[in-house]
């Protein structure tokens, strides 16, 4: 097959975990050659494989926007009173955007959609008349099938039509959720399976999309995020300790997400099952991420840090612990994870999600029945108990990364799916 034109297109460069996917697949389909560009609403980065969308600069355009943005946010804002302190996010399928999106979208034999919340207004893309090329969806959460909410957090409206949102706190068939639910629901029905294919990073969340009204007729594949195994390696312990001045002889838990109060990724449950511990002594846990200050009290040191530059100094800091802990409600295939895994350091967490696509309890780590504290103090317990064991796991983790999750594994499964997808697309429009 000719050269393949690819535009991956997501919200933020690399700002947050599914940014940071996005432009790593991107990296890795340049690495070997493909011809890719990286499409972006807010960018950082400078780099020519990198475009970032300039709204319309005239007065009309300008305007129209800020009437748009006003009523979106008018429309959530009626729940403000009401709505789960613990609904991290809440996107509408509906953008304060205008067509210069589809002027400055890079042509491209197929597309490739990331997280595109704030960014993608979705009438306005799924039309024949804007759209020629198939697309591959990668999913980074569940907001493209549901009413609005990124994780269900256990309710499962989404795999019906949503409403009554109990993120919300609404109690009404007819809510914000059911009218993008439905909105959601004319686009995708009218839209040919063959031209859209999902890809999801882990087995759970695939399983997730296609038990939805919306996505269960699209076919899906699953292939794993990539990480820079060059990057993110195993390195001596105790060099990295002295790096960082931690001590040498402590038991050092690493926690580590973009927010670290966020109710879903379970920093306080953590605290929670570290302090059930019978022995204590010389324990670290290391919180690190924006909004760090989460206030916890525990028989142990906690250092919280909000920020920490360049990837060298965070895969330093995964090699200075002795376990990452993904105590997440709900999760996808947290970076945490990938990364720890990949700098030879064993994870410990809960059996949710995408975690035990990596995490094999007994193997990499040590998983515990989602919710349970007593379950979840107990693996550290076991996870320190044998040290040579941890060294072990720390092993296999890497060896698991390497296999699954090198840059170039990813990008040959991609260019594979994004070959057949063409090839598939081509023939059926020919048929209709």
């Amino acid at each position: 097959m000719p050269s393949v034109k690819i535009t991956l297109i997501n919200t933020m460069d690399v700002q947050g975990g599914a940014a940071r996917a996005a432009h790593r697949l991107h990296k890795g389909l340049c690495a070997i050659g493909a011809e890719s560009t990286y499409f972006v609403r807010d960018r950082r980065l400078e780099d020519p494989t990198v475009r970032q969308f300039i709204p319309d600069p005239k007065e009309v355009a300008v305007a129209y926007r800020k009437e748009r943005k006003a009523d979106l946010k008018a429309a959530y804002d009626r729940y403000l009173d009401k709505r789960d302190p613990n609904i991290e996010q809440f996107s509408q399928e509906r953008v304060d955007g205008d067509e210069n999106f589809f002027v400055q979208c890079p042509p491209a034999d197929v597309i490739n959609l990331h997280w595109v919340a704030g960014f993608l207004d979705y009438p306005l893309f799924f039309s024949p008349e804007r759209t020629q090329s198939p697309i591959v969806w990668t999913l980074h959460d569940m907001n493209p099938f549901t009413g609005g909410c990124h994780y269900g957090l256990g309710c499962e409206k989404y795999s019906k039509q949503c409403g009554a949102c109990p993120l919300l706190g609404s109690n009404q068939d007819n809510d914000l959720t059911r009218h993008i639910f439905e909105s959601k629901q004319r686009i995708f029905d009218a839209w040919p399976s063959h031209m859209l294919h999902v890809v999801t990073p882990s087995r759970w969340l695939r399983d997730t999309s296609l038990s939805s009204t919306l996505f269960s007729k699209f076919e899906s594949t699953c292939i794993p995020n990539s990480i820079e195994t060059d990057i993110f390696q195993p390195a001596d312990k105790i060099q990295a300790r002295a790096h960082l001045g931690l001590p040498v002889d402590a038991r050092i838990v690493l926690f580590m997400s973009h927010q670290v109060g966020l109710a879903r990724k379970g920093f306080r449950e953590l605290v929670h099952a570290l302090s059930l511990m019978p022995d204590t002594d010389n324990l670290i846990l290391l919180g690190i991420g924006d909004k760090a200050d989460v206030p916890v009290s525990a028989p142990f040191r906690i250092i919280q840090i909000k920020y920490v530059s360049g990837d060298d100094q965070v895969a330093l800091i995964y090699n200075a612990a002795d376990v990452t802990a993904v105590p997440s409600q709900q999760d996808n295939l947290p970076n945490t994870m990938v990364e720890s895994l990949s700098c030879g350091t064993p994870v410990v967490g809960f059996n949710v999600g995408g975690i035990p696509d990596l995490v094999k309890d007994g193997e990499t780590g040590f998983l515990a029945p989602r919710g349970n504290i007593g379950a979840l103090s107990a693996a550290f317990v076991e996870a320190f108990a044998d040290t040579e064991r941890l060294l072990r796991f720390g092993m296999q983790g890497r060896a698991l990364i390497e296999a699954v999750c090198a840059p170039d594994v990813q990008a040959k499964a991609y260019m594979h799916l994004y070959e057949k997808v063409i090839g598939s697309a081509k023939i059926k429009n020919v048929r209709r």
